[in-house]
């Protein structure tokens, strides 16, 4: 399990997805940096794939969430296909977040909150249109994860997505 569980209501100014670089991961509760590091750890260049592997996979053991891993790594599989050329250590050492990240976590809190239009305009944006759906079905499987382990995501301010009509909220 994660070791601190957030109640909903914790009162948080959402950030804003367009400005995302400014910021920090040191702003997010422990489930949205623990998922911010997965997804920084799996889409990096590795040089000892198994060691890689097999650090990840205990990262989800430890937080309950066996069967998510499966998950996150079919969304970074999705919507980051190539590893990213810098290593592990170079991403993870980064403060600010990139806009994939700040885009995965707000996805996950709409999908929690029951928002799959908003979160499929999220991921378009990061995602393309080939894997669009097997990105949203992955964090769908990855959202579920995270709330049955008492993981909370918080919405972000969706500025960048445009205009979502109603009907696919």
């Amino acid at each position: 399990m994660l070791d601190t569980v957030e109640a909903p209501d914790t009162h948080r100014a959402p950030f804003d997805l367009d400005r995302c670089q400014e910021v920090s991961v040191c702003d997010l509760n422990d489930t949205e940096r623990f998922v911010v590091w997965a997804i920084r750890w799996r889409s990096s260049d590795q040089d000892d794939e198994e060691f890689a592997d097999a650090c990840l996979q205990d990262s989800f053991d430890r937080a309950g969430m066996h069967a998510a891993k499966q998950a996150l790594e079919q969304f970074v599989c999705a919507a980051c296909p190539h590893r990213l050329a810098c290593s592990a250590l170079q991403r993870l050492g980064c403060w600010r977040l990139k806009p994939l990240e700040a885009r995965a976590l707000h996805a996950i809190a709409c999908l929690q909150a029951g928002l799959i239009g908003e979160a499929w305009h999220t991921l378009r944006v990061v995602c393309p249109d080939a894997r669009l759906q097997v990105a949203l079905e992955s964090l769908q499987d990855m959202a579920a994860a995270l709330a049955r382990s008492g993981g909370v995501i918080h919405r972000w301010q969706p500025t960048g997505l445009g205009a979502i009509p109603a009907a696919v909220h």
